[in-house]
């Protein structure tokens, strides 16, 4: 995300942080804007342009909204703002808005999974950064054929697969680990019925790039199910600036059916956001092969995952 960023969860963001940023000192329009992205620069060390950026413009709103509130004035000499007690008080109210938990990302999880209760038994997935496999275990005691990957891009990952494969023996038929990157991965003749992320598109340093491969590899009226930080008021108090580097809720409704995905759904669990959304069919950007007729549970069965799995990771 390069640009400025704006919409409904930034304004929510941008009411209580300016008061924040008030309450320390005296600022200009000019200030507050160069002070945001300052503070959020850590971001850049997942992308380049991680940290948020958000327009003048943006930021004078919010102030003039919260002067008409009288949350805070303007003060000569210089035209600095600064905020008066009733904005003081405003802050640690908005700040007690927190509803984040140490088991938010487990609600999360279990509300994405039970978005899949109707899918038939064995339907083939793929956890796109995986991690050492939080959500692709959840998902094969469900019953799925789940391949997990991960590029491993950064130092705290890059050994992931390798701890997501411990243990896996139990779970070995429906469940399968591989170091691969999306954007390289080759799609099995089928496709995939799901394309699963839990907590991977903040990361990603191209996420649109990201987001067609997922498109390519899914079948037709397949499924992308994402799961990752709630940009806004709640996601900043729970995870802190480390929340603008996921999709928000208004950029997911205008990035996905650009992309060709349609009946999109998003669903608010604490500080985590859950996005729905198909394939859909017909649309231009398809490029798969007919879909194969899945083979059944039988002499053969026992081996599609591997099969499917070696197809998908050749590139």
């Amino acid at each position: 995300m390069s640009k400025a960023r704006c919409g409904p969860s930034i304004s929510e963001f941008l009411t209580y942080y300016v008061l924040v940023l008030l309450a320390a000192k005296r600022r200009t329009i000019r200030e507050l804007v160069k002070e945001i992205e300052a503070r959020s620069a850590e971001n850049r060390y997942f992308r380049s342009d991680g940290a948020l950026r958000v327009n003048s413009r943006e930021i004078e709103g919010t102030v003039y909204s919260l002067a008409d509130r009288g949350w805070v004035r303007l003060r000569p000499p210089g035209a600095r703002w600064c905020i008066t007690r009733a904005g003081r008080r405003a802050r640690r109210e908005m700040q007690q808005r927190s509803h984040g938990g140490p088991d938010s990302k487990g609600r999360a999880a279990s509300q994405l999974i039970a978005r899949l209760k109707d899918a038939p038994k064995g339907s083939y997935v793929l956890d796109v950064g995986t991690g050492e496999g939080f959500l692709a275990r959840r998902l094969a005691r469900q019953g799925f054929r789940v391949l997990g990957i991960d590029s491993g891009a950064f130092d705290y990952s890059k050994d992931s697969i390798e701890k997501a494969r411990q243990g896996v023996v139990s779970d070995g038929r429906r469940l399968r680990f591989r170091k691969a990157d999306v954007t390289r991965l080759r799609r099995p003749s089928s496709g995939f019925d799901f394309v699963v992320a839990s907590q991977a598109m903040h990361c990603m340093k191209h996420q649109h790039k990201c987001l067609r491969a997922i498109h390519r590899l899914l079948a037709p009226g397949g499924r992308f199910l994402s799961l990752d930080f709630l940009v806004g008021l709640e996601g900043f108090l729970a995870h802190g600036f480390h929340c603008f580097l996921a999709i928000s809720r208004e950029e997911w409704a205008e990035l996905l059916p650009a992309i060709g995905f349609d009946d999109i759904q998003t669903q608010k669990v604490r500080d985590y956001l859950v996005v729905d959304a198909r394939k859909a069919r017909g649309h231009p950007r398809q490029d798969y092969a007919p879909a194969k007729e899945a083979e059944t549970a039988g002499g053969r069965g026992r081996d599609q995952i591997g099969r499917n799995e070696d197809a998908a990771l050749r590139v």
